[in-house]
């Protein structure tokens, strides 16, 4: 054999040295990840005790479940909220109207006309001799909703509406999440 195609010789103390670095690496490189996997648990924990306690401040407490439950026609329920928009946080007072549809099932409308954006009113009761289904009138432009939200006499959008989420005994509602309809 020629001198050229030997294997080159390492000594011991160079090959202790670079088995030493890679060990103490690979090491390295596992309490890393564990360290980094055993962080993220701890704040997604944090997380989930914070998500479970704290209602978000665009979700509003109309009241107990149970009182809705034995109200009787439409109730105009008052509720104040925070709106942060980006580094913006702007306080905001408003109302909705509540009442139960033909199931008993909660219906929130949203007090805005579908037609320029005017605030509506419950229908008197002069109103409603005149027109019995009717539940909600415009004074600005005279629309008239049933007590499904839809316009009876013109041809305008329905009332939006608000999913009620039902949680620790209470009704709530995401005032920044109005759900749209079409007129059917």
């Amino acid at each position: 054999m020629e001198k050229d195609q030997l294997p080159k010789k390492i000594s011991r103390r160079s090959f202790l040295s670079t088995t030493g670095k890679l060990t103490l690496g690979a090491a390295g490189i596992l309490a890393g990840s564990a360290g980094l996997f055993y962080y993220g648990a701890l704040q997604q924990r944090k997380g989930m005790e914070k998500s479970s306690a704290e209602i978000p401040e665009n979700v509003v407490n109309l009241g107990e479940f149970d009182w809705f439950q034995t109200a009787q026609g439409v109730e105009k329920i008052d509720y104040e909220a925070v709106i942060r928009d980006a580094w913006a946080t702007k306080p905001v007072k408003g109302f909705v109207y509540v009442t139960k549809d033909e199931t008993g099932k909660l219906v929130v409308f949203s007090p805005v006309c579908t037609h320029l954006g005017c605030t509506i009113n419950p229908s008197s009761e002069t109103e409603k001799k005149s027109r019995p289904e009717m539940l909600f009138s415009c004074p600005c432009h005279g629309a008239q909703y049933d007590a499904k939200g839809n316009e009876i006499r013109l041809q305008l959008p329905p009332l939006d509406t608000y999913e009620p989420i039902i949680a620790g005994g209470s009704v709530y509602i995401d005032i920044s999440a109005p759900i749209k309809r079409q007129r059917s």
